[in-house]
């Protein structure tokens, strides 16, 4: 009994001493981080705001292979929202709660068993293309708080991967259409020679 009794104490002791600790730290985090991508911030926030290209830049779905999106409802915009299942990182759901075309867009994310945090992202035009700023807000449960000091550490590499392949895509596509736009013009300025060719 007395051997329980010291346990208990020291437990006790323990957990005091941690819950100490933890009311002296800051329960918020914001891990955020920025690229510049070489397309107007309309052309960004259009890919972003659109779930479904998110398999195809996000670093979690590149990362783990058991990572599988779902779209219940709407896509792409207010409203819209996207799920995923993993069997290594959990599952989740996210939702577009603001957005405005070519400038910011803000959303929920909700992490099955561990509570929401809040998402942001900001388009802002530059020379060379559109300042993009992903970031991921949000406060810790009391007795997690000291996860924190490693959240920047811990996302901010995926943030960066993320973007970066997002800026691929997004200048892949803006390349692609400016082709087609070139072939276009081409195409119609040679219909026009033919057709003042014809008429002579």
């Amino acid at each position: 009994m007395k051997i329980l009794k010291i346990i208990g104490i020291v437990i006790v002791v323990l957990v005091g001493g941690f819950a100490i600790y933890s009311a002296t730290l800051d329960p918020a985090y914001d891990v955020k981080r920025s690229t510049v991508i070489s397309a107007s911030p309309d052309q960004v926030s259009a890919a972003v705001s659109d779930f479904t290209t998110w398999p195809e830049w996000s670093a979690w779905f590149e990362k783990d292979a058991t990572m599988e999106a779902s779209f219940p409802g709407e896509t792409s915009g207010v409203g819209a929202s996207y799920a995923w299942s993993s069997e290594n990182s959990g599952n989740g759901t996210m939702d577009i709660l603001e957005y405005t075309e070519g400038s910011s867009m803000k959303t929920e994310i909700s992490f099955e068993g561990m509570g929401t945090s809040n998402g942001y992202w900001t388009f802002e035009e530059v020379d060379g293309g559109t300042n993009v700023t992903w970031g991921f807000s949000g406060e810790m449960p009391f007795f997690f708080r000291w996860m924190n000091a490693g959240m920047d550490a811990s996302v901010g590499p995926d943030f960066e991967q993320g973007l970066g392949n997002l800026k691929a895509l997004v200048e892949a596509d803006v390349e692609k259409m400016a082709a087609e736009a070139a072939a276009q013009a081409l195409e119609m300025a040679d219909s026009t020679v033919m057709m003042d060719e014809e008429m002579e």
